[in-house]
């Protein structure tokens, strides 16, 4: 019946069915263009048609114990996740370290413990698109690392951490401790170690990089149970040892360290990337005009209703002469590729290949290619210059355009951090108990060659770099501790020194739950898509 339907739809189709490859989209813009998501949204199931009877729910494990249903949790990992060659995973060994803390948790009934040591298992696997998805966090996360020190540390590119943020009135302040200190043991540890040792587990956008692992394992380090006791060894003329004690600061430290997002965000309070998003904007699309006229676009996410608004931007800034435009994708969560593949069509001068979509297929129990995609110049795109802006919680269907960048020369990429690199087709997963839900994914993005493109590899290289990579130094983080969005300032200086056939200057800126089939398809909209 799906497939008749769709037979149906396809003269009024932005794309093109194919039996071997579910639908091409040369111009992924076109569904958008059309703003009919209905329609849209049957193309994308029609792109299912080749393994549409093989497709099966996500399996319900909720009734089991918490013991039977991590081990069906993890077998059907191993079945299905597209990367286990890619990034090395070994599945037994993974069931083998945490299944008997699953045990020791169910046996004492201690869901944080449970709740805990699935979080661990799951950040074993450097993808940002492995989760646990839970109502809950049973306390763990408070009891983790509810409590900070009063102050924060970064690594610089020279080697040397230093401290970054001492707050006012802090035992750490009355201690002396203060910016730039040069940090060099924590508990008898040299720093280095410290850092590498530091868990990650409540971090909201999962890493999956070595550099964005490294970036919150800073950030972490000064986060510790309430009550806990720290040495902290700092470097000068008469080396000294300080202690302190945890104490809690409504995750302070976490929020004073996220300036790689342009603004202070309290991403240690959010459980997850949707709470995230919650304290930053309700919007999908934000927009204003900077110093000088340059246009500046914030884009949050990929979904159907991002188009028409980023599609406005685009034509204001046109209209208005902007010369230059900052796309502002920090914090952009994800969604459809095909939606990030139309974005790029405003910026590029030939059609660009952007992917071959894949998912496991049940029935041969092979990756199966679903779709292809392409970016097509727009007849009005904008030919001034572009700075993307990105971080490590640029992430999925985000690093896109980011990606088109980097493979055109379309226009600079900026950041002190490459994006997350995770861009692989998600998909829910088993259903556990308490009402936990999982979610990893299925398929992978290959290029025109066929092979893995974005997702980071089994030495945690991966995402989309900086071309040009804002300095981690004593001056840049000063700045941006006093309210200065850094990597917008060297944004706009790439963009006017583009304008001015000059080399850009160093900037220097004024502060400033079970789920049917159905359901799993209609997934490739939004979650499962990216």
């Amino acid at each position: 019946m799906l497939l008749l339907l769709f037979s149906v739809m396809l003269p009024a189709s932005a794309g093109l069915h194919t039996d071997s490859c579910g639908m091409v989209w040369t111009d992924a813009a076109l569904p958008f263009e059309r703003n009919n998501e209905t329609a849209y949204t049957e193309e994308l199931m029609a792109s299912y048609g080749p393994i549409m009877a093989n497709l099966t729910e996500a399996p319900d494990l909720s009734n089991m114990t918490w013991s039977d249903a991590f081990r069906e949790a993890c077998a059907c990992m191993e079945e299905r996740y597209a990367f286990t060659e890619w990034r090395g995973v070994d599945w037994d060994a993974l069931y083998a370290t945490y299944a008997q803390k699953i045990a020791d948790a169910e046996r004492s009934k201690d869901t944080a413990a449970y709740y805990r040591t699935l979080r661990e298992f799951i950040f074993a696997i450097p993808d940002g698109h492995v989760l646990v998805l839970s109502p809950d966090d049973f306390g763990a996360k408070h009891a983790d690392i509810g409590g900070g020190y009063g102050f924060a540390v970064a690594r610089l590119d020279s080697g040397e951490v230093i401290v970054t943020y001492v707050a006012s009135g802090s035992e750490a302040e009355r201690a002396g401790i203060r910016f730039g200190d040069e940090v060099v043991s924590w508990n008898g540890r040299p720093i280095g170690e410290a850092i590498n040792a530091t868990p990650i587990l409540w971090t909201p956008i999962k890493p999956s990089t070595a550099e964005g692992i490294l970036l919150q394992k800073q950030r972490f380090l000064a986060r510790a149970p309430v009550g806990t006791t720290t040495e902290i060894g700092i470097a000068g003329p008469t080396p000294r040892t300080v202690s302190l004690t945890a104490t809690d600061d409504d995750y302070e430290t976490l929020a004073r360290t996220s300036i790689f997002l342009g603004r202070e965000t309290n991403d240690g309070a959010a459980g997850s990337s949707a709470e995230l998003k919650a304290m930053l904007t309700n919007e999908t699309v934000t927009t204003r005009t900077l110093p000088g006229g340059i246009a500046y676009i914030a884009v949050y996410e990929e979904s159907y209703d991002v188009y028409q608004p980023f599609r406005a931007a685009m034509e204001t800034a046109i209209a208005g002469g902007a010369p230059g435009i900052v796309i502002d994708l920090r914090f952009n969560r994800g969604g459809d590729d095909n939606l990030a593949a139309a974005f790029a069509g405003w910026f590029v001068d030939r059609p660009v290949f952007y992917e071959y979509g894949t998912t496991y297929d049940p029935g041969t129990g092979e990756q199966a290619v679903l779709w292809e995609s392409w970016s097509e110049p727009r007849p009005d795109r904008y030919e001034g210059p572009v700075a993307l802006l990105v971080s490590p919680y640029t992430i999925s269907s985000g690093e896109g355009l980011p990606k088109v960048f980097a493979e055109t020369g379309a226009g600079a990429i900026v950041s002190w951090y490459g994006t997350n690199g995770a861009f692989g087709m998600e998909s829910m997963g088993p259903v556990l108990p308490l009402g936990i839900m999982t979610a990893f994914p299925q398929g992978a993005s290959l290029d025109e060659l066929g092979r893995i493109q974005v997702d980071s590899n089994r030495s945690m290289i991966g995402g989309v770099a900086p071309t040009v990579r804002v300095p981690l130094d004593r001056d840049t983080l000063e700045r941006a501790m006093a309210g200065e969005d850094v990597q917008l300032s060297y944004a706009v200086a790439w963009i006017e020194a583009q304008a001015g056939g000059e080399p850009a200057p160093t900037p220097k800126a004024a502060a400033g739950w079970v789920i049917p089939l159905a359901a799993i398809i209609g997934l490739v909209v939004w979650f499962g898509r990216r």
